[in-house]
């Protein structure tokens, strides 16, 4: 469920370098004041090495730009874990790349910025040093692969928009669409899994398909793939609080169209897409049946259906197939776990469910609420209900106080008590959950 809006819509690989003292900010710095003065590149013989691929007699120095020199006379700083070493020549290869192709400096700046906040994480514990080589090379391949269904300049926004969210997954917002739940979804593997999120968008940018965990080839929409310029905030180099970003348009077409493709009882395949037009009434949001290509409507009505439609169950089914974690997705109710939910009887419960959670590594879970409720900031009218699919990202056992990392915006992310939390889930026998 989207957040209430009163105003109307606004439209407007991997090969080791050996040494030498080469400096990646001394190369932003050339590269700019080329572009700035229109000649040649001063150190074009180093540059050429590096496009070509050639790389053998450099040395990237990143003593500025992260603070860990790779330099062959002092192998004392030169990681000895494999994966470390996998993380450094992956860092010089998409910084080096991102150097040429975003022409902004500040934006230069933003890229590295979150760059290095994205391996803080790896440093805090909270993913591998393989997660971060793997995404690197994913986001690496989608800045320098000779085509695709989506151009360079639109992919390197993508990339942009990609690097931030992995730095910063609890800013995964969903803006004015009905895309919840997988913006949920993305914020999770974002979280714990963001190479997996890497490949799936460099994947669809360049084949315009995307190949799911379990094999099945999604079809995607070359339009729904393509930024949507014309609506203020979705194309910026830095995605803008509680409005959806290109990263998160890409990463929501891919994750939907990996659950309405597959046939289930409730519905045969379908292909969900996104108009670059849209109105107040309308977010050009559409699903067409892929047998026949008419759009889906609400069963023997005319009237077509406007959202992805999808339920708790769903994400149930895709966080399985994304993270191979079960009881990732709590619902209230006290029916026996059946379809992947965990379904919450108690406030005691919910914080223990939390708990359990962070000891293995799972968090942030996926919680179906009222999004209606006060609580939330929403703006809805008082006794409205709204189903609505969040993040929780921890629990303070002292405090009592649950972290919540709504799709809305930093302004609808809360630390409520679990006691009034609990009280906003939605039951799992409630309709279309």
């Amino acid at each position: 469920m989207q957040k209430h809006f009163d105003s109307d819509i606004s439209q407007a690989q991997t090969e080791a370098k050996s040494s030498s003292n080469f400096d990646i900010v001394s190369l932003y710095q050339d590269i700019n004041q080329s572009r700035n003065s229109g000649q040649p590149l001063r150190d074009s013989d180093k540059l050429a090495t590096i496009k070509s691929g050639d790389s053998t007699h450099l040395d990237i120095n990143f003593d500025n730009f992260y603070g860990s020199a790779l330099k062959s006379n002092d192998q004392s700083k030169i990681p000895s874990d494999h994966n470390q070493v996998k993380i450094a020549e992956s860092r010089e290869h998409l910084a080096l790349d991102a150097a040429f192709l975003i022409t902004d400096t500040n934006e230069q700046a933003a890229f590295q910025a979150n760059m290095k906040t994205f391996e803080a994480r790896q440093k805090s514990g909270e993913i591998s040093s393989l997660e971060v080589a793997k995404t690197y090379q994913a986001v690496d391949q989608l800045l320098t692969a000779p085509g695709g269904v989506v151009n360079l300049q639109d992919r390197v926004l993508l990339a942009q928009n990609f690097m931030h969210l992995a730095a910063h997954p609890s800013e995964s917002d969903q803006g004015i669409y009905d895309t919840c739940n997988v913006t949920a979804l993305q914020e999770k593997l974002l979280t714990g899994h963001p190479s997996k999120a890497a490949a799936a968008i460099t994947e669809g940018a360049l084949t315009g398909n995307y190949t799911a965990p379990d094999g099945k080839v999604i079809k995607l929409d070359t339009a729904s793939m393509q930024p949507i310029h014309n609506f203020d905030g979705e194309a910026e180099a830095t995605p803008l609080d509680g409005v959806r970003s290109y990263g998160t348009q890409v990463l929501n077409h891919i994750l939907v169209n990996e659950i309405t493709q597959r046939v289930t009882d409730e519905h045969n395949s379908m292909l969900y897409t996104q108009k670059h037009e849209r109105s107040k009434d309308d977010r050009g949001e559409r699903l067409y049946s892929m047998r026949d290509g008419s759009e889906m409507t609400f069963g023997d009505s005319d009237k077509a259906i406007r959202s992805p439609g999808l339920t708790s169950k769903d994400i149930a089914g895709a966080i399985k197939r994304h993270t191979g974690e079960e009881g990732s997705i709590l619902v209230k109710g006290s029916k026996a776990d059946t379809d992947g939910r965990v379904q919450i009887e108690s406030s005691e419960e919910l914080a223990k469910a939390i708990e359990v959670a962070k000891k293995e590594n799972r968090t942030p879970l996926l919680v179906e609420v009222n999004g209606a409720d006060p609580i939330f900031k929403g703006g809805f009218a008082d006794g409205q209900h709204a189903s609505h699919v969040l993040s929780v990202r921890d629990y303070d056992v002292r405090t009592k106080t649950v972290t919540v990392s709504n799709q809305w915006g930093k302004d609808n992310d809360i630390q409520p008590s679990v006691d009034a939390f609990y009280k906003t889930m939605i039951n799992a026998l409630d309709k279309n959950t």
